[in-house]
């Protein structure tokens, strides 16, 4: 599992889910985030103008191979 500090960019691939309080997004395209906070098992990170979390296993180093 990476270990990413808040500020930095990551990958994340299609079909991994964001979540908040009220909601649940499934991504459709893979994205680069912001990671704006981070607990023992998530990122919060900023996408669409909102506050997500985001499973650490679904985070990536830019570039990294994701087989």
């Amino acid at each position: 599992m990476n270990n990413f500090c808040v500020g930095e960019l990551i990958y994340v691939p299609s079909q991994s889910m964001l979540y908040n309080d009220s909601k649940t997004h499934k991504l459709e395209k893979p994205t680069n985030l912001l990671i704006i906070g981070k607990n023992n098992s998530k990122y919060e990170v900023f996408y669409n103008g909102l506050s997500w979390f985001l499973d650490r296993a679904d985070a990536y180093k830019i570039g990294e191979k994701n087989d």
